[in-house]
């Protein structure tokens, strides 16, 4: 759901919230509430959601600096370069998914 359309929605909710309070119907008015609390609440949670993947993508390009700057030191350890190996194709799932994420929540 676009920024545009949350906005509509809220103005909507509220709209209905003030028609509640119109007609004395506070039942109404709290079942509404609760429904704004929650479009507030999954907004923020999307929010965080490409957050966390950015910082977790930002880490695992440090762990690999990490490692190669160990690798300089020992060229033939095969630990190191298996776990870098690992450590890309890692990244490469998280990149897919953060651009998932991106094109799916706009």
């Amino acid at each position: 759901m676009s920024i545009q359309e949350t906005h509509l929605e809220i103005n909507d909710y509220l709209d209905l919230y003030l028609f509640a309070g119109s007609i004395a119907d506070s039942l109404w008015q709290h079942e509404i509430l609760e429904k704004l609390q929650n479009v507030h609440h999954s907004k923020n949670q999307q929010s965080l959601v490409p957050h966390n993947l950015l910082e977790e993508y930002k880490h695992l390009n440090e762990e690999i600096l990490t490692l190669y700057h160990q690798l300089r030191h020992q060229p033939s350890n095969d630990y190191l370069q298996e776990k870098i190996l690992e450590l890309k194709q890692q990244r490469i799932s998280l990149g897919r998914h953060i651009h998932f994420t991106k094109n799916h929540s706009s």
